[in-house]
């Protein structure tokens, strides 16, 4: 039963919170928070700088070099993400040089630290691929120790199963300039620093070291994702086939992937889809001499970086901010039209209409693209990538807010939206984030990553369908006359897709947040907004899952090695995030008066702060099982969402 009171105060706690919200929406209707957390980021952003010849101003590198430092650990090192318990060669040895570029002394104490740390862990030649690849740009590090990356893949055809339209879109966009750069050996031209450089990273001597027999020679904090056994028969085979092709052919590969490059950035305005491939295709209209392309990338590339008091960070996306207020919405416009002032929702629901992307791609699949028009990206319309869950977020978002509206969202917006997720439909019957299956997904034996898993095809996920599951739900309720035979085909494959990865356990396990738990708080209400009842067993087992997983305070939490070790590890407290979806996820499979529904809003209580904010979290989000990317406003969004789904149950 509920505790005495619980209702009011719940309700006080939800005005506090919109209070809150009122108070940080920006100017366009958004809410902006940093996402960040990536520790190899703001490092490659400066190195890009300087490959460039686009030095960061004195005045700016004090902050520079503050972000740099912020994330270093007792012993010296720097880790894959800003909550790493451990280093990575990969990342201390880019920060290292980072560093020394904005012209930090090497005497300097955290640089001796982090130099040491370095030379003790094997020096950079220790490195996951990512690190040797940036060091090679930079010449300390020569291309015959790097993981071949040839640009003649592009030329395949499409049936080989490694042709670059075969592989996940946010991988392919990276390898795609990766390949222009080992196909052309380009490194920067050797000055002082970086011959100083040279000299520190490796202390046996530059010269020295026998380098090809180095390209899989990894520190054990650097091999996350160990090579399989073709990657290493593979590797030494390309290594000896590379001198054997023509020059011919060279070129024009070459020549393909600087089209493909241009053809990105011309499609995202240069902004690009992400921080790695904005700072890789900056450096590639450097060197094809395309002055004007530099001036649009770097009035482009500064969007990354966030602005904290006291140091620069750099984001993951230029921001999440179309993820953020869709959410928000939904905890707002879940509530009656009475408590929530109409303003807050008017004007997310203006952002949300503003960064729809309403334009289609030139000749998509030449460019190994998808069609893209009606979805929304993750962060804004220029990003230019379509997402299929933000989109279903954003869709739920616009429905829920018709009573706030002065007049109903433009049906148009709503069919295309509909129209691109039924799209991005894939054949097991779930759906992915910004690309559909295309190629097998057995070629995840070809990820030479090092830290990274399952990047080489955009898999389906329990979350991601949960969500669209959810948004087709409303669609079909609210608007009967769109596209009604397609959706019912596509709820149907969802809910197949979704009983089909249900764990012995009863959960999902997710990719996009941490893990178990976040899975089975978007799969649960997913299927129950397409009619699976209380009472089904798949919905009961998820149900079970989630209340076994309840901690003693009463709220929930999973750690990071969940993703990792791929079992569920609970935290040694609930944290905010996970309690709120575990909440939300209750209210959606059974009745209200749960106990473990109220100690999970007791926890939410006890936690808010006096303004309607919660204290700062654990990061709640990751990618790729491994890396740690920060999503701020989950704090905000779902508790907001659990209170009103409560209330007005």
């Amino acid at each position: 039963m509920s505790s005495p009171g619980l209702f009011s105060r719940v309700s006080v706690a939800a005005n506090r919170l919109i209070g809150h919200l009122q108070r940080t929406q920006v100017d366009d209707g958004s809410w902006s928070v940093p996402y960040t957390g990536p520790n190899f980021l703001l490092p490659l952003y400066v190195i890009t700088t300087h490959l460039t010849r686009r030095p960061i101003p004195q005045a700016e590198r004090p902050r520079f070099v503050a972000g740099l430092l912020k994330p270093q650990l007792p012993d010296g090192s720097i880790g894959l993400h800003e909550e790493s318990t451990q280093g990575a060669v990969f990342t201390s040895s880019i920060s290292y040089a980072a560093l020394r570029l904005l012209g930090e002394n090497p005497g300097r104490p955290e640089l001796e630290k982090m130099r040491g740390w370095i030379h003790a862990s094997g020096t950079p030649v220790k490195a996951a691929a990512w690190g040797k690849f940036i060091l090679a740009l930079l010449n300390l590090y020569p291309w015959s120790g790097v993981t071949p990356v040839p640009p003649e893949l592009y030329l395949l055809p499409r049936w080989f199963p490694l042709q670059p339209s075969n592989i996940s879109g946010y991988v392919r966009i990276v390898y795609l300039p990766m390949a222009y750069f080992y196909g052309r050996r380009w490194q920067a031209p050797l000055d002082s620093t970086l011959r100083e450089l040279r000299r520190e990273l490796y202390p046996q001597g530059y010269g020295e070291i026998s380098w090809p027999k180095h390209r899989a020679d990894l520190a054990p904090t650097d091999n996350l994702v160990p090579e399989s056994l073709p990657v290493r028969l593979l590797m030494p085979l390309v290594r000896r086939l590379e001198p054997l092709v023509p020059a011919w052919i060279r070129h024009k590969a070459l020549k393909l992937t600087y089209e493909h490059i241009l053809y990105e950035d011309e499609q995202s305005d240069y902004i690009r889809q992400a921080p790695v491939n904005a700072c890789y295709n900056t450096l590639a209209h450097y060197l094809e001499g395309q002055a004007e392309r530099v001036e649009k990338s770097w009035a482009k590339l500064p969007l990354y970086l966030w602005q904290h008091p006291g140091h620069i960070a750099c984001q993951g996306f230029t921001s999440s901010k179309v993820w953020d207020t869709a959410f928000t919405l939904q905890g707002l416009t879940a509530l009656s039209a009475a408590a929530v002032p109409a303003a807050v929702v008017q004007n997310g629901c203006r952002y949300l209409c503003n960064n729809q992307i309403i334009d289609e791609l030139p000749n998509p699949r030449r460019y190994h693209r998808l069609p893209r028009k009606g979805g929304w990206p993750f962060s804004e319309r220029k990003n230019g990538w379509s997402i299929a869950d933000c989109t279903a977020e954003s869709l739920l978002a616009l429905i829920q807010s018709k009573p706030f509206l002065p007049e109903p969202v433009s049906p148009e917006i709503i069919r295309d939206g509909l129209s691109f997720i039924l799209s991005y439909q894939n054949k097991n019957g779930g759906w992915g984030s910004c690309d559909r299956i295309v190629g097998p997904e057995w070629i995840e034996i070809f990820n030479g990553s090092h830290v990274f898993a399952d990047i080489m095809v955009d898999h389906s996920f329990a979350e991601c369908t949960g969500s669209v599951l959810s948004a087709l739900a409303l669609v079909r309720r609210k608007f009967p006359e769109l596209e009604r035979s397609r959706l019912d085909h596509a709820i149907q494959g969802g809910i197949r897709y979704l009983t089909d990865t249900q764990l012995p356990d009863g959960s999902w396990e997710a990719v996009w947040g941490i893990c178990f738990n976040y899975g089975t708080s978007f799969a649960l209400p997913g299927l129950r907004a397409v009619g699976i009842p209380a009472e089904d067993p798949r919905v009961k087992l998820g149900r079970q899952f989630l209340l076994r997983q309840q901690l003693p305070d009463g709220g929930w939490g999973e750690h990071p090695d969940s993703c990792y070790q791929r079992r569920p590890i609970p935290s040694k407290t609930g944290l905010v995030e996970p309690t709120a979806l575990a909440v939300i996820a209750l209210l959606a499979t059974g009745p209200k008066d749960e106990p473990a529904i109220t100690r999970g809003l007791e926890f939410l209580l006890n936690t808010q702060l006096p303004d309607g904010d919660f204290p700062p979290q654990p990061i709640p989000g990751l990618f790729y099982r491994t890396t740690l990317i920060r999503y701020d406003h989950y704090k905000r969004a779902f508790p907001l969402k659990a209170f009103a789904q409560f209330l007005e149950t």
